[in-house]
């Protein structure tokens, strides 16, 4: 089980449309998605689910950052 501040620190790391992204994870209903980011009930595929969309977001932003860097300090 998360606890409510755990849960909230999770929510925190999710990019925006993670409901979304999560529920295609998984093959679970929308219901049960929402009952475990409302903190109403744990299911620990969701909780995988949701890390794997942390993960994933955290590697596409770090290499938007390193293509940033790339371009802005290449010499013209």
């Amino acid at each position: 089980m998360l606890k409510p501040e755990e849960l909230t620190r999770l929510k925190k790391r999710l990019p925006r449309g993670y409901f979304k992204k999560t529920l295609e994870k998984v093959d679970l209903s929308e219901r049960s998605v929402a009952k475990f980011f409302s903190g109403e009930a744990y299911n620990i595929e969701i909780h995988q689910a949701a890390l794997d969309v942390v993960q994933e977001y955290e590697a596409q932003k770090q290499a938007v950052i390193k293509r940033q860097k790339e371009l802005t300090d290449a010499k013209i």
